[in-house]
């Protein structure tokens, strides 16, 4: 029985659709694009770096992991910045020696070397706690194991940037050229492609580009896949997620170098070196780590900053077990309310509410009413997410603190929330089954006196009218 059917998104990284539900995680226009515009960049990461040390965050429904990959990346990037504009001393003499007597130890950690790089550079880093909660652990195993972006376009653009900007402005999205360079193609599967309509939109301001600053960088998959080895221990690759990757059907979508750490067990670095080596690689520790020509960030800086925790549970059950007034960004990333309403009820948000820090945001792609009715039933400040390359609203926010909601609900969206539309769902004890939360709604929908959403579209409509009518 076929669980989870893969395929491209528009901006090149690729979607998951599960059968079981019969829904979609990600949209037409690209699963890495939406973990940006409706997550990452609205979430104000780059104040909290700034700001503060300890940063701890929540992936409520972590899928195949974009948001958390988005979210490491732009901390590994921006890090990578201040060690490439941070000038580093060169090693004294005496600092000399800490390496030197390294030459005696054939086991070599270069972990042991970050104090020393901290304490003489004074380069300090936030640290990140991701808490993901996600109900099948094979998605989570198969998370960095996934291409985050079409290696073509990628390939193309790194070998010949010059041509690929040419053919990127002078070619239309519907010339064979370029569709045949830098578009994945698609899987012709029937529920997917009624679902999501896949269909490339020739308007391209509706999409976001994903620019190199927007990619995964290189080394969030291997943090990733090592913090999944530290969580469920080495053995990564099972036989459910060995029969995923190994169908020719799904062998575009899955990165053949990142199944060969998985499966190999030889994850990052060195454990033993002949001494023939040992010189080399010392020599490179002092260029990687220590030397003013190191311009990048080290894969084992760059682990140093996250501690990832995976919980593989009913969410319900496991935030009740959180920390209270911890999290400084909540990412809520579930399927739609029709699929999966006990995560969008008015007890389910109260949890959250719980976790929130005093300052923290909880963030949404979804802007239903009723969504946003629960947030405002557990006394939180509720706002709409702008992607501030379209200027669409695409998403709903929600902070105890008023200031953190950069676009508040106006007053016709709140009166929306007053209407038939904006019924919340409910499930106080946190265990119903989604079909009596789903008959609950609907009854108390069907018996309400509230009006609905079209007749309070059309009073508005009207009253609209008769005031421009007014002023002529």
């Amino acid at each position: 029985m076929r669980d989870f059917e893969f395929y491209y998104t528009h901006d090149g990284s690729v979607g998951l659709y599960s059968y079981d539900v019969n829904d979609v995680y990600h949209s037409k226009f690209g699963a890495l694009s939406e973990a940006w515009t409706k997550f990452v960049l609205p979430s104000g990461i780059d104040k909290l770096v700034n700001n503060k040390k300890n940063i701890n965050i929540l992936d409520v429904c972590y899928g195949i992991g974009y948001n958390t990959k988005a979210l490491m990346s732009f901390v590994i990037n921006k890090n990578s910045e201040i060690l490439k504009n941070k000038k580093i001393k060169k090693l004294t003499n005496r600092n000399k020696n800490i390496v030197s007597k390294y030459t005696n130890n054939l086991k070599i950690n270069t972990v042991e070397l970050l104090p020393y790089i901290e304490t003489n550079n004074k380069v300090n880093f936030s640290s990140f706690n991701i808490d993901c909660l996600e109900m099948n652990k094979t998605l989570v195993k198969i998370s960095p194991l996934l291409k985050t972006v079409n290696y073509n376009k990628k390939f193309f653009r790194k070998i010949f940037p010059h041509t690929y900007f040419y053919l990127k402005k002078r070619l239309k999205k519907n010339c064979f050229i370029y569709n045949l360079l830098f578009l994945p193609k698609l899987r012709n599967n029937k529920n997917i492609s009624q679902l999501l309509n896949l269909r490339y939109r020739e308007d391209d301001k509706q999409l976001i580009n994903v620019s190199s600053d927007y990619e995964i960088n290189k080394y969030v998959n291997k943090i990733i896949l090592k913090k999944i080895k530290e969580n469920f221990g080495d053995f990564i690759v099972d036989e459910y997620s060995e029969n995923l990757y190994t169908k020719q059907q799904n062998y575009k979508y899955f990165d053949r170098y990142m199944i060969g750490l998985a499966k190999n067990n030889g994850l990052f670095g060195y454990k033993t070196q002949s001494k023939s080596k040992l010189y080399a690689l010392l020599h490179n520790i002092y260029y990687r780590y220590l030397s003013s020509r190191y311009i990048k960030m080290n894969f084992d800086i760059a682990n140093s900053l996250f501690n990832l925790n995976f919980y593989i549970d009913d969410a319900r059950k496991t935030v009740v077990n959180l920390i209270d007034d911890y999290y400084d960004l909540i990412f809520l990333d579930a399927f739609t309310f029709t699929n999966s309403p006990e995560l969008w009820t008015v007890e389910f948000i109260e949890q959250l509410y719980k976790k929130l820090s005093q300052n923290g945001k909880i963030l949404t792609y979804s802007n239903s009413a009723s969504v946003r009715m629960a947030f405002l039933n557990n006394n939180l400040y509720v706002g709409k997410i702008k992607d501030e390359i379209t200027g669409n609203f695409v998403g709903t926010i929600a902070s105890k603190d008023k200031s953190a909601i950069k676009y508040p609900l106006n007053n016709y969206e709140l009166g929306l929330c007053n209407t038939k539309a904006g019924i919340p769902y409910h499930d106080e004890n946190l265990s119903l089954p989604k079909e009596i939360i789903l008959k609950r709604r609907k009854y108390e929908f069907n018996t309400s006196d509230l009006i609905t959403a079209s007749q309070y579209k059309k009073a508005m409509q009207l009253k609209n009218k008769e005031f421009n009518n007014e002023q002529e």
